[in-house]
């Protein structure tokens, strides 16, 4: 089941998809889509899909069958920089930094020396980044964490951003600092796709969700 939408505003399509590991079926016959400057979630509760779904498409594990198409493009036999290449970012659980390197050190991993305007549009969109850019990301608070994990997404330029339990972990104040920010990014252009556990953080930044259990969508909602 999923929502139609124009193939023309479409930056990701996801169709029949099969996946998991070990030859484990997790993600059941799964469809889902995401237009451009759209934020869509897959709520569900813990253990009913959600990291397995955004990890299938980003590459992270094998494809059983069906199609994820990005722009139009098919994804489903490409490596994770492949998939990167053509226009997806991800921002794992945790965010994952690098805790011995700094703020700024973190954000310029992905960063291309002919477009160093990525940087200035994740201080803007993040200025509490600007003074922390010497600090360790060790040293970070949970949501600094988090500023910087999408940051360092952003600077690849991404058409899709892939976002995983982005709330988890985060003080309120934090989560409705993030949901802002998120909320700023449709204007960019960029589709965004976040797993949430956290429905009240989902309802403050999606447009629509998609509900997932046991690995199968089995709801919709397109008016949050």
């Amino acid at each position: 089941m999923h929502i139609l939408a124009k193939p023309s505003e479409e930056v990701l399509r996801v169709t029949r998809l099969d996946a998991g590991y070990g030859g484990i079926r997790v993600v059941r016959d799964a469809n889902l889509s995401v237009n451009v400057g759209e934020v869509v979630g897959i709520v569900g509760r813990n253990g009913a899909g959600k990291t397995t779904f955004i990890s299938a498409i980003a590459g992270l594990i094998p494809v059983q069958s069906g199609s994820i198409s990005l722009s139009g493009v098919e994804m489903s036999s490409l490596r994770p920089n492949g998939r990167v290449a053509a226009g997806l970012a991800i921002v794992p659980s945790g965010g994952r930094l690098f805790k011995s390197l700094t703020v700024a050190e973190n954000l310029s991993i992905g960063l291309r020396r002919t477009d160093p305007q990525k940087l200035d549009s994740v201080y803007a969109l993040f200025p509490e980044l600007m003074s922390l850019r010497q600090r360790y990301a060790g040293k970070l608070s949970g949501g600094e964490r988090q500023m910087v994990a999408i940051g360092r997404a952003l600077v690849l330029g991404p058409r899709l951003l892939l976002l995983d339990e982005p709330s988890e972990g985060l003080a309120p104040v934090v989560r409705l600092r993030l949901a802002e920010a998120i909320k700023l990014l449709r204007a960019s252009g960029i589709g965004v796709l976040v797993a949430e556990q956290n429905v009240r953080f989902a309802e403050l930044i999606c447009q629509r969700w998609y509900a997932i259990d046991k690995g199968s969508i089995v709801g919709w909602d397109n008016s949050l």
